[in-house]
């Protein structure tokens, strides 16, 4: 019985932490592939915490704070696509800025705001859907049908835009600008604004992944709660060959080994727990040491488009 309960709360613990690194992988995939890397959709999930918290505890509604740190997103990522696409600012920098930023503003914004009262309020956080028989089936029901609308969101959209990026014609161009742009803009694609566009989903998806975190998760606002996710999500898009599936199939297993991680620290307490802590990201670093020079990215990201006839 232990060991089923066990492997239940794995499993539906890997989920939950998978979903933030899920919504931000997925995002900056579609901008990889338009040739666009952002760097700074850490920055960005920091921006979408703060803003869902605030959102959700002046508003009482979660979904409200949601579509606040939807709006934040959107507005780094058209800050970065300003910077990258337009002023042609060399991406790694432009995106280190927006952490920088990101990390800054969202601090200095609580403690300006919520942060400067005694006991900081509980933000309302989402509900679990009840998804009747299917949440009281043995071991499934609990691992995979009691959470927030979020986390099927999140897989929903995954599949959504793979579907998307290989069975439609808005989907062949964007990959086609992060392979070559010279060439799509030849038939007429319009390279900057099909940039914009990805970069800018690409910042409310990672909007999304920080509200998440404040609202779905934690119930509050810590400064700098993102904790690395960000680059997580970055890892997850090379691991996933810069495909949607692949990004939440990496997600996912990012996701088990922190649930994993957790528990290891209740079963282990003579061990440091900083030991347990730093597997995510020990890992992420040795899986970009052995597969990132095997994955082939697109041949254009990072790299400035300076021709065009229709800009």
């Amino acid at each position: 019985m232990w060991d089923l309960v066990f492997w239940t709360g794995l499993l539906g613990g890997a989920l939950r932490l998978a979903t933030p690194i899920l919504f931000a992988a997925i995002g900056e995939t579609l901008a990889q592939r338009s040739g666009v890397l952002n760097v700074g959709i850490e920055g960005t999930m920091l921006v979408g915490a703060f803003l869902g918290f605030y959102g959700a505890v002046e508003s009482g509604s979660p979904w409200i704070g949601l579509l606040a740190a939807m709006a934040g997103g959107a507005l780094f990522g058209l800050l970065h696509a300003v910077f990258c696409v337009s002023l042609r600012v060399d991406q790694i920098v432009a995106g280190i800025a927006l952490v920088v930023l990101g990390l800054g503003l969202s601090g200095f914004a609580y403690r300006l705001t919520l942060g400067a009262a005694d006991r900081p309020p509980d933000a309302p956080t989402f509900d679990r859907l009840d998804l009747g028989m299917l949440g009281r089936l043995d071991f499934v029901g609990p691992a995979l049908f009691g959470h927030h609308a979020l986390v099927y969101t999140g897989i929903g959209a995954a599949l959504a835009l793979c579907w998307f990026l290989y069975r439609t014609a808005p989907g062949l161009e964007i990959r086609a600008i992060g392979e070559s742009p010279a060439a799509a803009d030849a038939v007429g694609v319009h390279v900057a604004r099909t940039r914009y566009a990805c970069t800018i989903f690409g910042g409310v998806m990672a909007g999304i992944g920080g509200a998440y975190l404040s609202i779905g998760q934690v119930g509050g606002f810590v400064e700098n709660m993102v904790s690395g996710r960000g680059f997580i999500a970055i890892a997850c898009v090379v691991f996933g060959r810069w495909n949607p599936l692949g990004a939440m199939l990496a997600a996912l297993f990012f996701g088990l080994v922190d649930a994993a991680q957790i528990r290891l620290q209740v079963l282990n307490p003579d061990i440091p727990y900083q030991f347990f802590v730093m597997l995510p990201y020990v890992l992420a670093v040795g899986f970009l040491i052995l597969f990132a020079g095997r994955a082939r990215m697109p041949a254009a990201l990072g790299i400035p488009f300076f021709g065009g006839r229709r800009r």
